[in-house]
């Protein structure tokens, strides 16, 4: 049986997407709830919130799930509906710098909190 390249990288894409997914499912009703409770959403109280450097990190990680998860299912999309390799690869890239960019600007929205 001939040797096929490649042959885990579903699983782990499988693997990768379900982890995020279950950040998801943590993060967001915990925000929710936080958000919920607050008598007025203002900036002070998004400050405060952001403040914390676990805030800042567990924020940092939500936002990572969200763009791997995102990542990995748009990859999926373009294998299954994009048929012509160039195109694909375009969207691959346009798509990997738009997701790269939001990462770093969510960096910097997090970390400005702190100054």
């Amino acid at each position: 049986m001939p040797h096929v390249a490649g042959a885990h990288r579903g699983l782990n894409a499988w693997l990768i997407q379900r982890a995020s997914a279950l950040v998801l499912a943590i993060g967001l009703p915990a925000f929710l709830i936080y958000a919920a409770c607050q008598p007025v959403l203002d900036y002070a109280t998004w400050r405060s919130l952001f403040e914390p450097l676990p805030v800042k990190t567990g924020a940092l990680v939500f936002v990572s799930a969200l763009l791997a998860h995102a990542w990995l299912g748009l990859r999926e999309v373009f294998i299954d509906y994009v048929h012509r390799l160039g195109l694909r690869l375009a969207l691959y890239f346009g798509f990997g710098v738009l997701y790269l960019a939001c990462l770093i600007w969510a960096v910097d929205i997090l970390w400005v909190v702190a100054s």
